[in-house]
């Protein structure tokens, strides 16, 4: 007799045909897992206690199939790092596409880089970089990524500005973006750092008044 205490495998209920996983998607789905598992870890413990080990656990897969997708620490981080980034090319649209303006996008700008950085995905990707600096395998790995992943930027830039800002313009952005979601992480105060962040759009938005008004005015051709 057949065992009854089985539950029945799933079906598909428009051909009464098993439901049954391609082998690329349950690659896929451990995969995600795995993600979701690593930027926990990376946020909760950092970079130096998070192993593959801790994220197999974490993620409820074993040792085998951790390996069999991600054979090293270096494999695992790039992944989370290039996910990331795609991640965030999309949120980024979604916080500054209702913004038509394109100097009013610019000064929305940094506070949507302080709200993804400050994501756990946000800080697991922090915590990797500076992680690179003393892990030699990693930093070899990331170099090539980090090079891809800032062109990237700089077309979903363009295609976001039409006209993007100055390098040095956006790299203090990101900076000081950067160092107050990294500030709200570790400060025991309640300022999460919002009134600084508007302090700096405001500087933003006198910078930008000032170069408008030291504009030369344009040359009429002549005749």
């Amino acid at each position: 007799m057949p065992d009854q205490s089985r539950s029945p495998r799933p079906t598909d209920k428009t051909t009464g045909k098993r439901a049954t996983k391609t082998q690329a998607e349950r690659s896929a789905a451990t995969r995600e897992l795995l993600l979701a598992a690593a930027i926990n870890c990376l946020f909760e413990y950092g970079y130096g206690p998070t192993t593959t080990t801790l994220v197999a656990n974490a993620a409820g897969v074993s040792r085998g199939a951790m390996l069999h997708q991600f054979p090293t620490k270096a494999d695992l981080m790039i992944f989370v790092v290039e996910a990331t980034f795609a991640d965030e090319v999309v949120y980024y649209r979604e916080l500054l596409g209702d913004i038509d303006d394109r100097h009013e996008r610019l000064l929305a700008y940094p506070a949507a880089v302080w709200r993804i950085m400050g994501r756990p995905e946000g800080v697991a990707v922090l915590e990797i970089l500076q992680g690179s600096r003393s892990d030699p395998a990693l930093a070899h790995k990331l170099a090539p990524v980090q090079e891809r992943i800032e062109a990237a930027a700089v077309t979903a830039l363009t295609e976001e500005f039409q006209r993007p800002p100055s390098l040095p313009l956006m790299q203090l952005i990101i900076a000081v973006a950067r160092g107050l979601a990294i500030g709200n992480l570790i400060s025991e105060q309640d300022d999460d750092g919002r009134d600084a962040l508007s302090l700096f759009q405001q500087l933003l938005r006198s910078w930008r008044s000032t170069a408008e008004a030291r504009q030369e005015p344009a040359i009429r051709p002549e005749g």
